[in-house]
């Protein structure tokens, strides 16, 4: 049975570190007209339908636009080029989570003890100056390539949510800095808290998303690194050992005792005993001769032949399970497609009615 995908564009985007950043690319890309979008931050991936050739450019355009960098760009049957994912570390996120955590802790103790000196409005805002621009640098980023894609995403809330209670603070600290009354207008442990929080949830994010990709990265392990390629030039004959992603279809191989199957191909000379049991699930070797047909990533337990490459890149047989998988996970069930209708209008929802709310308040109501 052939596991032959139908055709789509893959591109490799640099610049994504949550599934904020997905969620605009996302976006952006269905306004372009394009369907079947598929955006995975921590691969880097991003995989829509097949298009011309012009608009395949128009949204390489526009992710660029954005303030990510496309990277590579293939078409799912012609890619010849490495195929693994690279993972984003968590780590960028836990430093940062860690950090704030240190300095919101203290702040929000100041509730609990309001007489020591963590109730001091210059102490809170030094305390919570750190963790402000550690969380207008993270979803500050984020929320201002949404808004310049026309698509804002919850990073907008929280930065909007972060900056309002500081510069609120800070505005309180100005104008009532010798009175009583200062105390009523200090939030920096709102702000600090927000960020903390929602670093926390990315945090949590990143390492669950990790976990349900692991299939996917044991699979890509399952890949021969190398291949020893057999050339031929003027009656001579030499082997030169090469990346398994520059074979084309065609090129003869050699594959000795112990080695992994380069690609999928046939047997032109030679005869080996091969375990094919990440394919099949049957942990005794088969026997394999002339004529017979080898798959990629299977390996040689006693013997050796010459093989013709006849499926390559992402036309070998685990490539195409490897992409059956990122299917299978990438795939939103119907709540989740609901989801994201609404929270294309929760955002800007949420906007308008803050800017509603002030300035009833500020021009249309006297409040004592």
């Amino acid at each position: 049975m052939s596991l032959m995908m139908e055709k789509a564009i893959e591109l490799k985007v640099d610049g994504m570190d949550c599934a904020n950043c997905a969620q605009t690319i996302t976006r952006t890309l269905q306004k372009s007209g394009l369907k079947e979008v598929r955006v995975d931050f921590l691969s880097g991936e991003v995989n829509f339908e097949l298009v011309t050739a012009e608009k395949i450019d128009q949204a390489v355009k526009d992710i660029n636009g954005l303030g990510y960098k496309v990277t590579k760009r293939s078409d799912l049957i012609t890619d010849e080029s490495k195929a693994d994912i690279q993972q984003s570390d968590p780590k960028d996120v836990r430093w940062k989570f860690l950090i704030s955590l240190i300095f919101t802790v203290p702040l929000l103790l100041h509730m609990i003890f309001p007489h020591s000196i963590l109730g001091n409005a210059y102490v809170q805002l030094v305390l919570c100056l750190p963790v402000f621009l550690i969380g207008l640098f993270h979803f500050g980023k984020s929320a201002w390539k949404s808004i310049r894609a026309g698509v804002p995403n919850m990073d907008v809330l929280i930065a909007v949510g972060s900056i309002a209670a500081f510069v609120y603070s800070c505005t309180g600290i100005f104008l009532y800095n010798d009175s009583i009354e200062i105390h009523n207008y200090l939030f920096f442990e709102t702000a600090a808290t927000i960020i903390t929080l929602v670093l926390l949830g990315n945090l949590i994010e990143q390492k669950s998303v990790l976990r349900t990709t692991s299939a996917i990265r044991d699979l890509n392990k399952l890949q021969a690194a190398k291949a020893t390629k057999v050339q031929i030039e003027n009656g001579v004959e030499s082997l030169l050992e090469v990346n398994v992603h520059s074979i084309v279809k065609g090129d003869l191989l050699q594959v000795n005792d112990g080695d992994k199957i380069p690609v999928d191909g046939k047997i032109i000379h030679g005869e080996a005993l091969i375990n094919e049991s990440m394919i099949t699930g049957e942990g005794l070797p088969v026997t394999k001769q002339t004529g017979d047909t080898v798959t990629g990533s299977t390996y040689i337990e006693k013997g050796s032949f010459r093989m013709i490459a006849e499926h390559v890149g992402k036309e070998t047989t685990l490539a195409q399970i490897i992409e059956m998988v990122k299917r299978a996970q990438y795939s939103k069930p119907p709540i989740q497609k609901l989801g994201d209708k609404i929270s294309a209008v929760f955002v800007p929802a949420v906007i308008g009615i803050s800017i509603i709310t002030f300035v009833v308040c500020f021009f249309f109501i006297d409040l004592p």
